[in-house]
């Protein structure tokens, strides 16, 4: 007889045998035994997690004699058996990535009006539907809405996003969810015993990881190692069987590169090149590596769910006693931003060594010694920088002695910010002096003096924050200096002292 893969010769035939989907086997098995059958199923998730085992499993079910007490096909009645021949015409599973245009569909609508041959229903299974094109959809759409009574659709897809609205309106979803690392060990130890192979319980635990929650992924991954181990399946001979490298090098790696040893984190990569590892492969593993010390470092009993070897556990847990999350975090950046470039880059082996070398040298920043060295690199450069010291003579600038000048500055600034008191502050306009970093403004009379002074603390505010060495405003009555005094040196601001000079004449000109 043919040798049969381990994930065809272990594919479910019952509810029960499903892994990892009880929520879905579950509600399909209760609508089973209440009658209550959808006319469209939509089956969606990651490759590998039963959509199509269970599709099969309820195409059956449906339409089995005696089913068992969880809704499954009995598998003895003479409907299970028909319906397990391959060649039956009533389960149709169809591949829409080969069967993806409009004239195949149409076809498929054409004949789902003819009645089954021995069954009740008759099921159409349409594997990876999200390859359809738009017109195959469009044309879908009537048929999957109201089909005949004697016809269920189940749609599988690892892409749902692709699948027009219409169609996900249409269908009672199902969403399949990757199987845990304990899920895919118990698959193995039941494949393993049943072809009588002996094995290290570590080696599952390497099998399932590289699976990554996929069933059929694990399986196949176990078949290659069935037929590379000889005897008993270890974890070592998993491990070169696989092509991975070992978890002992890339931790070692990983080491090196949280303490920013470029050298020997380096010399561990051409030991891997050696070895004939992939780039991408390792750029994987080591960050995965750093997801597995960030979870040591920060969760109590992190092994229950990482499912490392004792001793690599202690490994993990020792390095990442020894680093801060900080510089976890940074390496972790870097890695996973890496894996994206990798798939476009023409040098990938020289992108991981830069790589590499970046995630030591953004690592060696956050160690003692490289923050001590940027405490002393930024004092050096404080001291050598002309600072002001407080109190000195050079702290504050010297006063201006424009005392008009600042007044027309910080009033423009008032009145454009303080609508309330634009109409006032226009109204009267001082002659302004600085004496001793106090500026002087002298108005006409007392009456004029009382009515600025309800605004005097809004324009010293202005005054400031434009001339911080101010320190006081005095608003006076009088004036320091007569009217003509104010007017010469408004003259004289405008034109410049040495343009204008002063002579004597009499009132009659």
């Amino acid at each position: 007889m043919a040798y049969v893969s381990l994930y065809r010769r272990f594919r479910p035939q019952t509810f029960g045998k499903v892994i990892g989907q009880g929520h879905i086997t579950r509600t399909l098995g209760n609508q089973l035994k209440s009658g209550n059958i959808s006319h469209a199923y939509l089956f969606t998730g990651s490759r590998g997690t039963g959509k199509t085992s269970v599709a099969k499993i309820f195409a059956r079910a449906v339409n089995c004699l005696h089913p068992l007490e969880d809704g499954s096909p009995c598998g003895e009645c003479d409907i299970c058996k028909e319906l397990s021949n391959p060649a039956n015409l009533d389960i149709l599973e169809i591949d829409a990535a080969s069967n993806n245009g409009v004239d195949e569909i149409r076809n498929l609508r054409d004949n789902v009006k003819y009645m089954p041959v021995i069954a009740k229903y008759k099921v159409y299974i349409v594997d990876e539907v999200h390859m359809l094109s738009a017109a195959a959809f469009n044309a879908l759409l009537k048929t999957l809405e109201e089909p005949p009574e004697h016809v269920i659709f189940i749609l599988a897809t690892t892409e749902v996003q692709k699948i027009p609205a219409t169609i996900l309106s249409r269908c009672m979803r199902f969403d399949f969810r990757l199987l845990t690392i304990d899920e895919l060990v118990k698959l193995l130890m039941n494949a393993f015993d049943g072809i009588g192979r002996k094995y290290e319980h570590d080696a599952l635990v390497a099998l399932a990881q590289a699976g990554q929650g996929s069933a059929r992924d694990t399986l196949s991954l176990a078949d290659m190692c069935v037929s590379y181990c000889e005897g008993e399946i270890t974890y070592e001979q998993v491990i070169d069987a696989l092509g991975i490298c070992s978890p002992e090098l890339i931790l070692n790696m990983t080491e090196h590169i949280l303490k920013g040893d470029v050298d020997s984190a380096l010399h561990e990569l051409n030991d891997m090149y050696k070895q004939g590892k992939s780039i991408s492969g390792i750029s994987r593993e080591i960050a995965g590596m750093l997801s597995n010390i960030s979870y040591a470092k920060n969760c109590a009993g992190a092994n229950s769910f990482l499912k490392l070897t004792v001793d690599m556990y202690e490994r993990v847990r020792k390095v990442a006693a020894d680093v801060e999350n900080a510089k976890i975090l940074h390496a972790m950046e870097v890695f996973c931003y890496l894996d994206g470039e990798l798939r476009y880059s023409s040098l990938p082996k020289v992108l991981l060594e830069m790589s590499i070398i970046k995630a030591c040298e953004i690592s060696s920043d956050f160690t003692q010694d490289g923050i001590l060295k940027r405490i002393k690199a930024l004092e050096e450069r404080a001291e050598g920088m002309a600072l002001p010291i407080e109190g000195s003579k050079s702290a504050a600038p010297s006063a201006p002695v424009n005392g008009d000048k600042i007044w027309g500055e910080i009033i423009h600034e008032v009145i454009r910010d303080n609508a309330s008191v634009r109409v006032l502050l226009d109204s009267y306009t001082p002659s302004c002096e600085v004496k001793d970093n106090i500026l002087y403004a002298y108005f006409a009379d007392e009456n004029t003096c009382r009515v600025i002074q309800t605004v005097s603390d809004i324009i010293f505010d202005a005054v400031k924050r434009r001339y911080p060495e101010i320190t006081a405003l005095k608003i006076l009555s009088g004036t320091g200096r007569t009217q003509t005094d104010i007017e010469i040196e408004k003259i004289k601001n405008l034109a410049g002292d040495g343009r204008v000079f002063i002579t004597g004449g009499n009132s009659n000109g």
